[in-house]
């Protein structure tokens, strides 16, 4: 088999002697690959087919100079409502906002893979972090595609565009963003929080995992009555900069988590002392904000001595963390956090040395040798 360059097909030989190439021309409606085959009796024959056939597509590309990419993005993102949680469509328009402002006026079929380079190596200078270089190169890809479907470029320049790995920065922002409580922080907080609606709700997230936008998306039917699981079926999402209730962060996500006996008291306590429509109940709104409840944990979290202001997204790394250090298989750790890929589950999970020194000491022999040198 004869492959060519990427993203053009191959070309073999068959069993009767004649060739066959076998091209990528696009996506159908269903979005599977649409895949060409053209056949000849000599490899040059092929060639010249395969030739053919790309002029004849690129003359049918309707190349429209005024047509400019921040155009076609708003049309793009309008269109993409439907396909994406509301809380989700609204974060997207940070980062549309950023590719709007390098390209917006530039016709879309006139960028190039090197004008992409440029721009996401400028966006290294200017400090944006690495998530958000992913970001902007997911929806280039998605923006670029659409074009492509509809006959807006000959190809699609972001996939042919370079992927940027910034290095990673050790700065306190980060370390904080990806850590997890030690096993004493565990203890201060289990023993110093207060012992109100957010106090019993960092215990609650510290021993099952939960994110915010769950916690305060609960009501009192969502918790057993001796506080031995918490159904997680819904979350808050903020959009537009307002919380309203949403499905969870995924289909996995919805799940029943079965809660440690020592606490249960916590969810007891959030069952029994909670709004009467939802928990977390503000005063004049529909629901509880993100914000809200981040606020109101750093105040308490201050108030505990020993423990480092780490995010609340912490305590769910904490949890899962505490489960791989008592040997709990990942995938299981995977099930319980609501995630569908167990390599994501490996991102929340911080061994310590000691764990790992535990660990292979099962390959220390646990009889001593005979000293008569027999074996």
């Amino acid at each position: 088999m004869g492959k060519r360059s990427k993203g053009e097909g191959n070309i073999r030989k068959l069993e009767n002697g004649t060739w066959r190439a076998e091209l990528m021309a696009g996506y159908t409606d269903e979005g599977k690959r649409h895949v060409v085959r053209l056949s000849g009796k000599t490899r040059a024959e092929v060639l010249t087919k395969i030739q053919d056939f790309k002029e004849q597509r690129e003359a049918n590309i309707h190349l429209d100079k005024k047509l400019s990419f921040g155009e076609f993005a708003d049309l793009w993102y309008a269109d993409y409502r439907s396909q994406v949680q509301p809380s989700t469509y609204a974060g997207y328009k940070y980062t549309l906002a950023l590719l709007k402002k390098q390209f917006g006026a530039k016709p879309i079929c006139e960028i190039l893979p090197l004008d992409i380079n440029r721009y996401t190596d400028l966006l290294v200078k200017q400090g944006y972090s690495s998530s958000q270089l992913r970001k902007c190169r997911a929806m280039l890809i998605q923006i670029f595609t659409e074009a492509e479907h509809n006959g807006l470029v000959l190809r699609n320049p972001a996939l042919r565009a370079k992927k940027v790995r910034k290095k990673r920065q050790l700065g306190k922002a980060e370390e904080v963003k990806k850590d997890a409580f030690t096993d004493e922080e565990v203890h201060l907080l289990n023993r110093d929080l207060p012992c109100d609606l957010i106090g019993h709700g960092i215990r609650g997230m510290l021993g099952t995992g939960l994110r915010v936008q769950e916690l305060i998306a609960l009501t009192a039917d969502d918790i057993a009555e001796d506080g031995s699981w918490v159904d997680i079926n819904k979350a808050i999402e903020m959009v537009g900069g307002k919380p309203h209730l949403d499905v969870t962060k995924s289909e996995l996500s919805t799940r029943i988590i079965p809660v440690p006996a020592s606490y249960r008291p916590s969810f007891i306590y959030l069952r029994e002392h909670g709004g009467k429509d939802r928990i977390y109940q503000p005063g004049n709104r529909p629901y509880y904000g993100v914000g809200s409840f981040r606020r109101r944990y750093y105040t308490v979290l201050k108030k505990v001595s020993g423990v480092r202001a780490l995010t609340p997204h912490c305590c769910r790394h904490t949890y899962a963390t505490q489960l791989e250090k008592q040997g709990v298989p990942l995938q299981i750790i995977a099930k319980l956090m609501g995630h569908a890929r167990v390599e994501t589950t490996g991102v929340y999970l911080h061994t310590k040395m000691d764990t790992f020194a535990m660990a292979v000491e099962v390959l220390n022999p646990t009889t001593e040798e005979p000293s008569d040198g027999t074996t």
